[in-house]
């Protein structure tokens, strides 16, 4: 829930039902609403049809949990783990480990390390993908430059080549798509170094598209079939959808400020993360379309969605956010029923009235997808249940209530209890009872 108090005195309250679900790991993460990890740091996470793994560079380690959440393994002894990648058979899985210029490769059957690649002194690789049957891996080149190196995974003694002529300040963010198996995309990390596509058919980097356009990239994503790149840029107030061909802009998604995180999954619909504490930390688009349909807020106050910490069960069947609350964990979120719209409330009330009398409330139920006909939400003052409000079919809806003269305060909760195409909403708005 996110409040906010108008200029003109009505306190405003936005809102809707928890949807942070999964089973918690102890009873202090059921009332937080996730799950806590084992672990103090964060760098990506990274799901697939099993698992979802959370890399941990303060704990050199990456934990594996089921779609529920529930802790798998904890793979430890991963020197500063940060970047993720997996193989498209999902049998492995692929960590750079900065802090002993490696990469290491998981079984993901066993989550055991079963090999580790030095990518060569000094390198100490970052954001990790795979590309034209290479594993390419970004690195620090020298004081001022970074590069982008690459794997040659298929051999039984792999064969490390890095890059002939970086041009990144900071090491670039990489993503790949299958719909795409011989483009690589870079994004600048900590500068104005702009964002390229590769041709690695060949083995090297081929540069087919540039743009200068963006930078200090966060996290990007190359969608299923391989046809646009979506970048999540702090400085901006949107996430931007760029042609894989060209890299020209051709969309951007409203997610106002800061986006740190994007994850599409295999049908196409975009989840897209901000940071900077609004109304919601996720918004999430059905494929073409440039409007949410569903928001997501995480719990709230003071705990942030991590950069690069959503990411989707390919299926779309469930969502994973990873946020950070100040006490020192890592908390995990599972969002389910994304195929339902989100069911938001606004509420108005005076902030304060006189004891005796009625307290008009109003309200207007909103949503992307229109709501049944006849819709109704139930209504509470202080927990005591009070007659249910009719829904009008613009969604607005009002009731008045007179407050025991011994109140100082009341707190009104309207709940909807959602439907075959929304999930619920809920909103409160307290009014001070005065003499």
């Amino acid at each position: 829930m996110r409040i906010r108090r108008r200029a003109t005195g009505v306190l405003l309250v936005l809102a809707t039902a928890p949807l942070l679900l999964g089973t918690p790991a102890t009873a202090a993460a059921e009332a937080q609403g996730g799950i806590v990890l084992p672990v103090r740091s964060h760098w990506q996470t990274l799901a697939d049809s099993q698992h979802v793994y959370v890399s941990s560079p303060g704990d050199d380690a990456v934990v594996a949990t089921d779609h529920d959440g529930q802790v798998v393994k904890k793979v430890e002894g991963l020197d500063g783990a940060r970047g993720m990648t997996e193989s498209t058979d999902e049998s492995t899985l692929y960590v750079a480990l900065p802090k002993a210029d490696a990469i290491s490769v998981i079984d993901t059957a066993t989550l055991t390390e079963t090999q580790r690649i030095s990518t060569g002194a000094d390198t100490e690789p970052e954001s990790l993908a795979l590309a034209g049957g290479r594993l390419f891996f970004s690195y620090q080149s020298n004081v001022f430059d970074a590069g982008i190196g690459s794997v040659a995974i298929g051999e039984a003694t792999p064969a490390v080549r890095l890059d002939d002529n970086p041009v990144w300040y900071g090491k670039p963010r990489l993503a790949s798509s299958p719909g795409a198996p011989g483009r690589l995309v870079a994004a600048d990390s900590q500068g104005a170094n702009g964002m390229r596509v590769y041709d690695v058919g060949s083995g090297t980097l081929q540069e087919t598209a540039y743009t200068e356009a963006v930078g200090d990239v966060e996290d990007l994503v190359v969608t299923p079939d391989g046809s646009s790149v979506i970048t999540a840029n702090g400085s901006n107030y949107y996430h931007q959808r760029w042609r894989l061909s060209d890299l020209t802009e051709d969309g951007r998604y409203d997610t106002g400020s800061y986006p740190n995180s994007v994850a599409v999954d295999s049908r196409g619909t975009v989840a897209a993360g901000t940071v900077a504490g609004g109304e919601w930390d996720i918004y999430i688009y059905r494929p073409g379309e440039a409007t949410a349909y569903r928001t997501v807020a995480l719990s709230w106050p003071y705990w942030d969605l991590l950069d690069r910490g959503v990411a989707w069960a390919p299926d779309g069947s469930r969502l994973f956010a990873t946020r950070f609350p100040y006490s020192g964990e890592v908390i995990l979120d599972v969002v389910s029923d994304l195929a339902k719209a989100s069911s938001t409330i606004t509420l108005s009330a005076p902030q304060t009235n006189p004891k005796g009398t009625p307290v008009t409330v109003t309200g207007k139920l909103t949503s992307l997808i229109p709501f049944p006909k006849g819709g109704q939400v139930k209504v509470t003052r202080n927990g005591v249940e009070l007659p249910d409000a009719k829904v009008r079919p613009d969604g607005s809806f009002s009731f008045s209530d007179t407050p025991p003269d011994w109140n100082m305060y009341a707190e009104y909760t309207t709940t909807y209890a959602g439907d075959a195409r929304h999930v619920p909403g809920t909103a409160t708005a307290t009014v001070e009872l005065v003499s």
